[in-house]
């Protein structure tokens, strides 16, 4: 389902979470905006704001599935052990364990990261609800990478157009150390798995379709290379481009509530996970994904 258009739309009430990028939705039910079946205002928030928080919501799950099909079409996780078994378009991200096992996920997100940017046709916006969260930690983090790109100096900027990186999620699995490591990675992959996740380029500066807005598009922990350089001098690159983004400035860390929705325009952000203490807060975590389009 695509996204509807077919009638104008208020301007949801919001209030800024921060400087940079984030806002705050007020006095909105989110089952309201699915009873219409109309979710253009809130497409609009998030192309002003990049995230948008939405606290104190109400959901059924198939209620989350279905705003979330009002964005645009869902894409399912490849690690498909942790999809929700009734409603397996949601991938659930949990520290709980029932009868011996992880409901969930139970470490996912660590590293700053653009989500499944090493598909051809990556995540647009990502939805999480928070189900369960810590009283302390777990924050999330968001650094605009529209803000990042905006501050390069002009002749630098024009030095990156032209460029195309190289999203590994293999790469990621596998090659990459701090990613193993800070999302405890102890299984491999499914070979079927492994066929759903080909290595792709994209742009190292793409547009964003809703506000036009141009940004770096580095991905995180997929990036594995830049095409055409050598490795030596792509991390180089990579390594200055990604110190720049995560300047102060450009980020906003949310402290999750119970029940907040938060959503965020993958094309002009990243974001990481943080710890909290598992031993004495449960963390349950739905999330689902809308594609988006071949970046350009």
């Amino acid at each position: 389902m695509q996204p509807a258009t077919q009638r104008p739309s208020k301007p949801l009430p919001t209030q800024p979470l921060s400087g940079v990028l984030g806002a705050e939705v007020i006095g909105t039910d989110l089952r309201d905006l699915i009873k219409q079946g109309d979710c253009t205002s809130l497409l609009d928030a998030l192309a002003a704001h990049s995230v948008v928080v939405i606290r104190d919501q109400t959901l059924t799950a198939s209620e989350f599935v279905e705003l979330a099909r009002l964005m645009g079409e869902l894409e399912w996780h490849v690690l498909d052990q942790y999809r929700m078994k009734d409603q397996p378009e949601i991938y659930v991200i949990s520290n709980i364990v029932e009868n011996g096992k992880p409901i969930g996920n139970p470490k996912d997100g660590f590293g700053w990261h653009t989500d499944q940017a090493y598909l051809a046709k990556p995540t647009a916006y990502t939805l999480l609800y928070g189900v369960e969260t810590p009283a302390e930690g777990a924050d999330t983090l968001f650094v605009s990478t529209q803000g990042a790109y905006e501050r390069l100096q002009a002749e630098f900027r024009q030095s990156l157009r032209g460029l195309r990186t190289i999203q590994s999620y293999l790469y990621m699995r596998e090659g990459n150390s701090a990613y193993r490591k800070n999302n405890a990675v102890t299984t491999e992959l499914r070979q079927d798995q492994r066929d759903r996740v080909p290595d792709v380029t994209h742009p190292l500066v793409r547009t964003n379709p809703t506000n036009g807005r141009a940004s770096l598009y580095l991905g995180g922990d997929s990036l594995a290379s830049i095409e055409g350089l050598e490795e030596t001098e792509a991390r180089a690159l990579i390594d200055k481009l990604v110190a720049h983004t995560l300047n102060n400035d450009f980020v906003y860390s949310h402290k999750w509530q119970p029940r907040d929705v938060v959503i965020w325009d993958n094309r002009g952000t990243m974001h990481t996970a943080t710890d909290y203490d598992r031993d004495r807060y449960r963390r349950h975590i739905w999330r689902t994904s809308v594609r988006g389009e071949v970046p350009y």
